[in-house]
């Protein structure tokens, strides 16, 4: 019976160890992510960053910046897909010297058929772009209700080459509910900007623990942790 007991308090530690083991090794993996260089939060969407249908200030970005205390501009134009993104990427966001950059985009790809490696490459342009800058990138992963497994695993193994954070399938149980969107069934209403908000700021949090600030948002350092 003792060895028993003994055998079972070992595997707990064994697992206990190999749980932080894995914990460990933290988020070093993300491209930038002891950079500490830039100045700006950026969301870069479409016209669910925008706030399309709600108001300014129940439009994600603006909802996530108050959850985590911290200055976000917010740079969602109505109607862009990954190519119109990259269009205006220098203006809006690496002009802005950015610290970390949100990339919800991809969307507006899938309403308009544009083909899926096509999509890929606006992606990775993207990230490569601001990481050149030296900024972190998270990735929101698109799934606006109908999109299958292929955007799934595409959005896993541009965050996975580029070393971006990726936050995936945002839109589970926003857009595929009826109670969390607007009438159009592609964009979410206040409840589901809301919803929104919260999962990335979840998601953020550890992201937020692990990377090396730049001096000019230490102030807000200490509302994430």
């Amino acid at each position: 019976m003792k060895t028993r007991r003994w055998f079972c308090s070992f595997l707990l530690f064994l697992a206990g160890l190999i749980v932080a083991m894995g914990c460990s090794q933290g988020l070093d993996y993300v491209k930038n992510l002891d950079a500490g260089v830039g100045e700006q939060i950026i969301v870069l969407g479409d016209s669910i960053a925008s706030g399309y249908g709600v108001a300014e200030a129940e439009a994600f970005p603006n909802v996530l910046s108050r959850k985590l205390g911290l200055p976000i501009l917010n740079k969602g134009v109505a109607g862009d897909t990954t190519a119109m993104g990259l269009n205006r990427l220098q203006e809006d966001v690496i002009s802005q010297n950015p610290w970390l950059v949100i990339v919800e985009l991809g969307g507006n790809d899938y309403l308009r058929k544009v083909p899926l490696a096509e999509t890929e490459e606006n992606l990775r342009q993207i990230i490569t772009q601001i990481q050149q800058q030296g900024a972190i990138v998270v990735l929101l992963g698109i799934n606006p209700g109908l999109l299958n497994d292929p955007y799934k695993e595409m959005f896993e193994k541009v965050a996975q080459e580029t070393q971006a954070y990726l936050i995936p399938q945002i839109f589970k149980g926003v857009l595929d509910n009826p109670k969390h969107r607007q009438d159009d069934v592609i964009h979410p209403n206040a409840v589901g900007q809301e919803i929104l908000a919260s999962r990335v700021a979840e998601d953020l949090r550890p992201l937020l623990k692990d990377a090396k600030w730049p001096a000019s948002l230490m102030k807000y350092k200490s509302s994430t942790d």
